[in-house]
This record gives structure tokens, sequence and C-alpha cells, in this order.
């Protein structure tokens, strides 16, 4: 029985009989952030997009939002486009969607793992130094949820530059749009969001997993340091690792010629290997 879940709006690309790539945005954000992707790589591959429930178009009440009701969404679209051999790609929150999938709906349709810039636990904790950069801990997450409840557009300001690298800045105009599109979120469902990512730990889940994996970072990301990544390729059998030095937090979107060749690569490879 498929789990039920709230239907996503979702956006698709490229060829029909591609192998699909599944695109999971971060937190805050939705699908079409991947719009860089969907032109260089739609020629190659069949390219899902969706937005995850609270995000965009695909609207929810914030008492229903966990990281584990995206990861069911997530599992229904999957099911109901009859999605097989997919490589999901993972962008921040939407890594920890996969890892929460791929721990609960062992379904067999995903053969493959792309992490882009994210960690198993965001708080750090006497044995675990590899949450969000600055020793981010439960003090400092209430303070960040009572901040984002108060005055949503003031924090959505304040966080979007902790997005790219610092010396990296996007396109004005780029940055402008994605300023303006992470005001428009319901401010209630991303602290149900931000609360539910914070108590995730997928520790053990990663070192159980069984997927060939391709961990790809900013080395200039604001909130994750590059021991994040070596702690999960160390962990992950087999797990291929690869720095995007230019890059912050948002590979795909600052340096998303060097993002795409490495995702396309990796997504070719992993489809000879069982062919």
């Amino acid at each position: 029985m498929q789990p039920s879940a709230p239907a996503m709006h979702l956006r698709q690309a490229g060829l029909a009989t591609g192998r699909p790539l599944v695109f999971l945005h971060g937190w805050s954000v939705h699908g079409g952030f991947y719009a860089p992707q969907q032109a260089a790589l739609g020629n190659r591959f069949r390219l899902l997009m969706p937005d995850l429930p609270g995000h965009g178009q695909s609207h929810a009440d914030a008492e229903t939002l966990s990281i584990a009701s995206l990861a069911d969404a997530l599992a229904a679209m999957l099911a109901v486009h009859d999605i097989r051999d997919a490589v999901l790609v993972g962008w921040s929150m939407g890594a920890m969607v996969a890892f929460d999938y791929l721990g609960r709906h062992n379904d067999g349709r995903v053969s493959a793992l792309v992490v882009e810039d994210m960690t198993a636990r965001l708080m750090h904790e006497p044995d675990w130094p590899h949450g969000l950069r600055g020793g981010f801990d439960a003090q400092q997450n209430a303070l960040v949820l009572a901040a984002m409840r108060a005055d949503w557009a003031g924090f959505s300001a304040a966080f979007l530059p902790r997005m790219f690298a610092h010396d990296h800045m996007p396109d004005p105009a780029l940055k402008t749009w994605i300023g303006n599109e992470i005001a428009h979120n319901d401010p209630a469902a991303m602290a149900a969001l931000w609360a539910s990512m914070a108590q995730q730990d997928y520790r053990a889940a990663l070192a159980a997993l069984k997927l060939p994996t391709l961990l790809l970072y900013g080395g200039e990301s604001q909130l994750y340091d590059p021991g994040v990544s070596a702690w999960m390729q160390a962990t992950i059998a087999g797990a291929e690792r690869h720095c995007l030095a230019r890059s912050g937090h948002a590979p795909h979107l600052e340096q998303p010629d060097d993002f795409n060749a490495l995702l396309a690569d990796f997504a070719t490879r992993r489809l000879k290997a069982t062919a």
C-alpha cells in the first residue's frame, strides 16, 4: 500500500525515456531553483523537480509538515509516476528528505544518491562536531525559530547571503529573485520544517546505506565545513566526494557547469554499471 501524502507540484523536463534524476530542493526554496540543471541535462536525462510540501506551489498546513511527511510525499510521487532506477539529488534539507525516504521506503525505485552540501545532523553534540557552523546547538536553534516566527521578512533577508560564498555572490538579478522567492514562504511552515530538521539524526542510517553516493560540497560554504562531507565519505561505503571550490551552500547555482558535469558523469557511470 502506498503512503497517504499530499500531492506535490512537479516540474518535468528532458527525455521521457531517460534515466530519472529527482531533484529535492532545500529549505525555503522550491523546484524552480534547478533551472540551470534543466537547461543543461534535459537532453540526456529525465528530470523531475517537485516543490516539496510547504514550498512553492505545494501548499500545506504547517502542522502537517515534517521531514517524514516530505519523504512520504516523495514516495507517493515516485509511485504515481512509476519512477524506477532514479538518482535522488538532495540539496540541504532535500538531502534529509532523501535520507528519510531511503530509510523508511525501501521500494527499490532509487539506485543512487547525490548529497549537496548537507550534514547528517544539524545540531552539535559533545561527540558530533559536524553540524551547522558556529557550534549550532539547542539554545541557538530556539533563537533561530523565535526569529523566523517573529519576523520572517527580516530573517529571510539576513539568511540569504549565507547561502553563497562570500567572494562569489550570484548575479544581482538572480540574488533578487532568490530573495523574493524565499520571502514569500509561510513563516509557520518554515518554522515547522526547521524544527523537524533540527530533530533529525541520520548518522546510523548513512552508516548502513548501500547505494552508490556522490557528495558535492561548496569549498566556501558558510553553513558546513569540509569535515562534514569528509565524515560522510568515511561513513558511506564507496562514496565519492568532490569540492566545488568557488561555491557556498548552493553549488548547483554558483558553479552550475561544474556541478552538472559531475552529476552527469556520476549518473551515466551508474547507468552503465547497472546495464
